[in-house]
């Protein structure tokens, strides 16, 4: 038997040749914005008995919230389609646990689960902003070198099982407190003083 190979390969590219991508696939701006209108709208439950005008509204009301997130990249692309679900979700569950005629227990189980899905839209909401750089930064102090006749106090500070806050007035703490001393480029030996803070 003589099988015709039906195989057809794009050509070996050098690696050192910078390729773009977007050419090698026939599909243009339209094909690639309908597939990401079906993500968003696939990601949305329609309730029973809604009507194709009532459905075009939530279409449109889901896309408008996944614009108003505006993702500049493909990690936010797809965090805020997965965000325009939980949105959903979470009000479908609300929804549900207002039914009237259920038990107490579908009751419950709808709000509990609209409470875990709120609580990881807020997850969803952190993880956007640390993306971009809008999280809680954390600073760490390492090394404070306070010049001689300074003060320099960083939080609260504690002393003999209290804490002491600037803030509060806090009379001279009892605390040896090593200082390290730089001579000509080179590090001495901490010194002990005690520091006299009013």
């Amino acid at each position: 038997m003589n099988k015709k190979s039906t195989d057809k390969r794009l050509p070996a590219l050098p690696s050192h040749k910078v390729v773009e991508v977007r050419p090698l696939f026939e599909f243009g701006d339209v094909g690639f914005e309908t597939h990401k209108l079906n993500q968003i709208v696939q990601t949305i439950r329609f309730p029973e008995g809604v009507s194709e005008e009532e459905k075009d509204i939530i279409i449109v009301r889901a896309i408008e919230l996944y614009e108003s997130l505006a993702p500049s990249d493909g990690l936010e692309g797809m965090l805020a389609t997965q965000m325009v679900g939980t949105h959903h979700a979470a009000l479908d569950c609300l929804r549900l646990a207002m039914v009237p005629g259920q038990t107490f227990a579908a009751r419950d189980m709808n709000l509990k689960h609209a409470a875990k899905l709120m609580a990881l839209y807020a997850q969803q909401v952190a993880a956007l902003n640390k993306h971009r750089g809008k999280g809680q930064q954390k600073v760490t102090v390492e090394h404070v070198h306070v010049a001689a006749g300074g003060q320099a106090i960083v939080g609260n500070i504690e002393t003999s099982g209290r804490a002491v806050s600037p803030a509060s007035g806090g009379s001279t703490i009892e605390q040896q407190v090593e200082v390290p001393v730089e001579t000509g480029g080179e590090k001495a030996t901490p010194r002990r003083r005690k520091p006299k803070l009013d």
